[in-house]
């Protein structure tokens, strides 16, 4: 009896393992407004760099004086890497200022979709495929 409970409790915590990750994916529509775009200047403070997309987090001087860190979704490292851009790329890079071309979360909130950074040699790094569609403002943080 004490093994049958074992696997059960096993294949339980597998199943919610496997699941977990189906509730964490979501849309891009229903995060981010495709029809803005904005480029954000700051200091690159953290790279994620797991499944299923990067992050990038980007500490931003507003013109009040005050810092806002801003997180940055890119795509799947997979993906990344692919467009050329590598793990150390942007490891290498932290503590140095960016610009992040990006669309903007509809809550309001310091967040967006990035499709790529500009760094201080001039190299625009690929992280995130085109999802600005052109229809709105681009707007300078």
């Amino acid at each position: 009896m004490k093994r049958i409970l074992i696997a059960a409790l096993t294949v339980t915590a597998s199943c919610i393992g496997l699941v977990h990750p189906v509730f964490a994916h979501h849309g891009f529509q229903a995060e981010y407004d495709s029809s803005k775009l904005v480029y954000v200047t700051g200091m690159l403070s953290k790279v994620e760099w797991e499944n299923p997309h990067i992050y990038l987090t980007v500490d931003a001087k507003g013109t009040d004086g005050k810092i806002t860190s801003w997180t940055f979704e890119g795509a799947s490292p997979n993906v990344v890497k692919r467009t050329g851009t590598e793990r150390a790329d942007l490891t290498s890079i932290i503590g140095k200022t960016i610009t992040v071309r990006a669309c903007p979360g509809k809550d309001g909130m310091a967040k967006g979709a990035a499709e790529t950074i500009k760094v201080g040699d001039g190299r625009e790094l690929v992280i995130g495929g085109k999802r600005y569609d052109g229809n709105g403002k681009a707007t300078e943080y």
